[in-house]
């Protein structure tokens, strides 16, 4: 395999952002102590802006004719490289750009967060740093032991942000539960891949979607598949992985929940539906019944579960279940349908999953940093239950504002984004004949709405007397939080203008997958 130059330039945006971890790490070691964690907050967001305006805009040679790096919306070529272990399409450039945003929007409001802590440290800039080059990476690998690779390099320091707080028991348990069960479900990850090599004798997601069904084969690929989705349902948090999930969102610290929850779950779902684009058609009717009863299960634990608690980071997480198993449910979609048709529903439901994860992710985003905010309210730390939620005035009043739209949009209240990705769901349920799913679908969101109004209810219905938080003027005082804040709340509250281009490029981007 002969390594060209144009290989490197393909994978343009994952070295930037290796680079720039890498400068994060010389800032520590050269720059003194109280200055070298703002240096590194500024390599950090200078790194991601680079890398999206090369994934956005693309690269070609000097004479502008051939394409060394496809635009992420516009794009029509696919560049392959490293002896087709890595191709670059318009599906991977639109999912970076995501994954990338959120990354960048969850740094410009952590920082208030983390200094308040006592948490604000350099080595958070770099784990984020690789944790998206992982990502990014993963969304190219067309090898499934450089999938593997590029997975673990993404989750890794997901698991080291989840433990950051050293003195807190909470933080501590929570990143010994995510590290076990991360360790447990690889492993059969890894096992699949075997499975698939011993079956095949390739690792290639290209060569592996030829591969039609065979008397002498097919039970062990179907094996095989399964161990794969095993390491994915970890990744999304569904069912039957899902029992860590609650616990590691409330014993983080909130910046790093709303990272794991938004950034991780985008990136995590967006790389499942590419591994299951490379599925030969002809297992479908194997492997769609597992997705579907994961989705379902999914749907219906998050909602009655979010029921049972009061502590509103615990509602949040079972919330971030049942969203889990709307967006599996798109990726089993095509149990119901034709052959001939197979093809146009997965063009469909995977413009449907692109806009219901951009619209969940942000709103998560959101959800969880406002919590983190307000949990500070008063200068020290207090979680956050249905009990002690009462009325704000002044700043806090606005993050109830934002938490509220958030929780809103996991509803799937017009005109919000979550609107738009449940309209998109149901109609592709409806278009495959898949009544099951629907059926689960919409009991579930139907429970889920009084979950999301026990949020709501003490944020503006309350009879307490209004509370001014004391703390809350100089957390929200940096621009940067602001713009944030702001630009989310244009995504959410404005994205049916969007909506148009986003699932065109969706049909777009799946086509070009493969």
């Amino acid at each position: 395999m002969a390594v060209t130059l144009k290989d490197f330039f393909a994978m343009a945006p994952q070295l930037i952002l290796v680079v720039g971890g890498l400068l994060v790490l010389v800032a520590q070691l050269t720059f003194p102590k109280n200055g070298r964690v703002g240096i590194a907050n500024q390599i950090t967001i200078l790194t991601l802006i680079l890398a999206l305006v090369v994934v956005i805009f693309g690269l070609s040679d000097a004479k502008g004719i051939v394409t060394l790096l496809p635009r992420a919306f516009t794009g029509g070529d696919s560049i392959s490289a490293f002896g087709g272990t890595f191709r670059y399409s318009v599906f991977s450039g639109s999912s970076i750009v995501l994954i990338l945003s959120l990354a960048l929007g969850a740094i410009f409001l952590m920082r208030p967060l983390l200094e308040n802590l006592r948490l604000h440290f350099v080595e958070n800039y770099f784990l984020i740093l690789m944790s998206a080059a992982g990502y990014s990476y993963a969304l190219c690998a067309e090898d499934l032991m450089t999938l593997f690779v590029a997975l673990e390099l993404g989750s890794i320091p997901i698991l080291a942000l989840i433990g950051m707080h050293r003195n807190s028991q909470a933080s501590n348990e929570a990143a010994i539960k995510y590290l076990l069960f991360s360790a447990f479900t690889m492993a059969f990850f890894l096992l699949g891949i075997a499975i698939l090599y011993g079956a095949t004798g390739t690792m290639k997601l290209r060569e592996l979607r030829e591969i039609s069904p065979h008397f002498t084969r097919t039970r062990a690929m179907v094996v095989g598949y399964s161990f794969l989705f095993v390491g994915f349902f970890f990744k999304l948090g569904a069912v039957p992985i899902h029992a860590y999930l609650a616990d590691v969102f409330e014993g983080a610290t909130s910046s790093f929940t709303a990272f794991l929850a938004s950034f991780s779950k985008a990136a995590s779902i967006l790389i499942f539906f590419k591994v299951a684009m490379g599925i030969n058609d002809g297992f479908r009717l194997y492997l769609a019944p597992i997705l579907a009863a994961a989705a379902i299960a999914s749907m219906l634990y998050g909602a009655f579960a979010s029921l049972g608690t009061n502590n509103l980071k615990r509602i949040l997480a079972y919330s971030s279940i049942g969203h889990a198993g709307f967006m599996l449910a798109l990726l089993g979609l095509t149990n119901s349908v034709e052959v001939g048709v197979a093809p146009s529903v997965k063009q469909d439901a995977g413009a449907a999953l692109y806009i219901y994860a951009v619209g969940y992710s942000v709103a998560s985003l959101v959800a969880f940093m406002a919590v983190g905010f307000l949990e500070l309210r008063n200068g020290s730390f207090e979680s956050l239950t249905l009990d002690n939620l009462r009325p704000l005035k002044g700043e806090g009043r606005a993050l109830h504002w934002m938490l509220a739209l958030a929780v809103l949009s996991f509803m799937g209240m017009p005109p919000l984004a979550g609107f738009f990705g449940k309209f998109f769901l149901f109609k592709n349920m409806a278009f495959s004949s898949s009544l099951g799913l629907a059926a689960a679908a919409g009991l579930s969101s139907a429970i889920s709405v009084y979950a999301y109004i026990r949020v709501l209810k003490p944020l503006f219905l309350s009879d307490e007397e209004v509370e001014k938080p004391t703390a809350l003027t100089s957390l929200l005082k940096p621009i940067s939080v602001r713009f944030a804040f702001l630009l989310s709340f244009i995504v959410l509250t404005f994205f049916a203008l969007a909506i148009g281009v986003l699932y065109q490029n969706g049909v777009l981007a799946v086509h070009k997958i493969y």
